[in-house]
């Protein structure tokens, strides 16, 4: 009996040993399984966004084919630039103090004396430039026009007239295109010569001022500009009057007299396709800046006066 008990003792220890064995067994098996490969992510899926680009922002440059239409001008498509050119553009803009300090380009210029420099861009335009320049002689007043450069083709008695009248004559680009840091060099330099070209055989001397489109500005374009022999010529922010959108008139007249500070550049158009809003509005800026003490001058008068390239101009005291 002893015996029997033994026996069954063994047995019973085996067992246990076999269903170890069995379970390690299998514990190994599944450790040494692959995990399964996981499906591809489905269409329409978030995807990943690559460095330097939000996910609103798109990673590739926009397609050629988007144009734009400013002002009755339709933009060319743009192409995307060579290889450097991409890398030069990538850089962090510079900011406005930058080249200022640098006097490669100009906004405002605060001087001492009332003086104020109106500009007019688009034109020439047959009906709006014309009236424009006989209320402009009305008040003696200077001005400075940055005409396009297919359209003084179109006009060019109005270039001479303009400057015969003792105003200034600036580039606007030959066919009004916006000059982004995604045009080429090429491209860039090609608008300002062609329109140098242009004006120089209406007037027999080549403008000094260049002024980009939509007013935007790059390393590579005010090389292109300066190498041209034009200084590069914005306006100030507190006096863009917006009247290419043809608001109303009362709109365009309070934003230049709220806003009036000695050494101003404002910015008008003298060609807004369909309205004539601009043209009402000047009959009303001129004599009010006129009764405050103000000096109409050119652009390139202006920046004779200036006892610094920096620095925000003052509000003058309506008189």
């Amino acid at each position: 009996m002893h015996r029997f008990i033994q026996m069954i003792s063994i047995l019973s220890s085996r067992s246990a040993a076999i269903r170890y064995t069995a379970c390690t067994i299998t514990v190994c098996v599944l450790a040494a399984t692959p995990a399964p490969v996981q499906p591809a992510a489905a269409a329409g899926a978030q995807p990943v966004v690559q460095a330097g680009h939000t996910a609103a922002e798109p990673a590739l440059p926009p397609s050629p084919e988007v144009r734009e239409t400013v002002n009755g001008y339709p933009e060319a498509a743009v192409e995307e630039p060579a290889e450097a050119e991409r890398v030069s553009s990538a850089q962090a803009p510079r900011k406005r103090e930058y080249y200022e300090q640098r006097g490669e380009i100009v906004w405002e210029v605060p001087s001492a004396g009332q003086v104020i420099a109106l500009t007019f861009d688009d034109g020439p335009d047959p009906v709006q430039t014309a009236q424009i320049l006989n209320e402009l002689k009305k008040y003696g007043a200077k001005a400075t026009f940055f005409a396009v450069g297919k359209r003084a083709e179109r006009f060019p008695e109005l270039i001479k007239r303009e400057i015969a009248e003792g105003h200034e004559v600036g580039n606007h680009t030959y066919s009004h295109p916006f000059l982004t840091s995604n045009r080429t060099t090429d491209e860039i330099r090609d608008e300002i010569t062609a329109a140098q070209k242009v004006l120089k055989s209406i007037t027999g001397k080549s403008p000094t001022l260049f002024r980009p489109p939509g007013g935007y500005y790059h390393e590579r374009l005010v090389h292109a500009s300066l190498s041209e022999g034009c200084l590069p010529v914005m306006w100030s922010w507190h006096q863009d009057t917006e009247d290419w959108k043809s608001p109303p008139v009362s709109k365009i007249v309070n934003k230049v007299l709220s806003n009036a500070r000695e050494g101003d550049i404002v910015l008008f158009h003298d060609y807004v396709k369909g309205s004539s809003n601009t043209v009402a509005a000047i009959k009303q800026i001129l004599p009010e800046l006129q009764k405050r003490g103000y000096r109409f001058v050119t652009v390139s008068e202006l920046i004779t006066l200036r006892g610094s390239t920096s620095g925000v101009s003052k509000p003058a005291n309506p008189k």
